[in-house]
């Protein structure tokens, strides 16, 4: 009973800071994620209109910046065995559900960061407008070939799998980053791309599905 209106009470102080616009909205918002993240390092800022979700299960560094209207969903997921295919990604070190978010990371608008399987955010990291991780997704059929429905109140199969971003990683606008992916340090990822397959260290790429189209950075091996 304590519990549930405690949950009470967050849920109302979320609602109220949410969108108090300007100095006063970043201070409180700082003052509070920071008491309720699992670690919150020094210089967060959160902009207007940020929802959060689970933020007992993300995990923060320094200097990082969460832009205005951005969803950062964190925590496990209740969902029954037999409608969920799991994938391993040997990468991810963290427990299922949490968000790991790296220090000097700017989060642009309209960003959506779901954590359900689990998701880590190197240092150095940029992420455009519109930018969507998904580490929890549905699948479009069952393993046994049958007819599915997308809806909650139908039957939908899942695919879940941590995401790993490796430090000095952009991501730009609206690109879609699914479930199992390791992007490799040092890569740049173009707009409207779906990674849906891992990407080597010191890639350019791009695509749907994303591919290398050649290094980010051609002396790299001599720096």
């Amino acid at each position: 009973m304590k519990r549930k209106i405690r949950n009470i009470l967050f849920s109302i102080i979320e609602t109220l800071i949410r969108n108090i616009s300007g100095r006063l909205g970043i201070i409180l918002r700082q003052k509070y994620y920071c008491k309720r993240f699992a670690k919150c390092g020094k210089n967060l800022r959160i902009d207007e209109g940020v929802i959060i979700e689970g933020p007992e299960n993300i995990f923060v560094g320094d200097n990082v910046w969460i832009d205005k209207y951005c969803i950062l969903i964190a925590g496990k997921v209740d969902i029954p065995t037999e409608q969920v295919k799991v994938k391993q990604n040997k990468d991810y070190t963290y427990k299922e559900g949490e968000l790991h978010i790296g220090s000097n990371v700017h989060i642009a608008p309209q960003c959506i960061i779901q954590a359900h399987g689990g998701i880590f955010i190197g240092d150095n990291c940029g992420f455009s407008a519109g930018v969507k991780i998904y580490s929890l997704t549905n699948l479009p059929v069952s393993p046994s070939g049958e007819i599915v429905h997308f809806t909650p109140l139908g039957n939908p199969f899942y695919l879940k799998s941590p995401i790993v971003i490796n430090e000095n990683v952009g991501v730009a606008l609206n690109s879609i980053i699914l479930p199992g992916v390791s992007i490799g340090k040092n890569s740049f990822i173009l707009s409207n791309s779906v990674v849906v397959t891992s990407i080597k260290e010191n890639s350019f790429a791009g695509g749907n599905p994303a591919k290398k189209i050649k290094d980010r950075f051609p002396k790299y091996m001599e720096q």
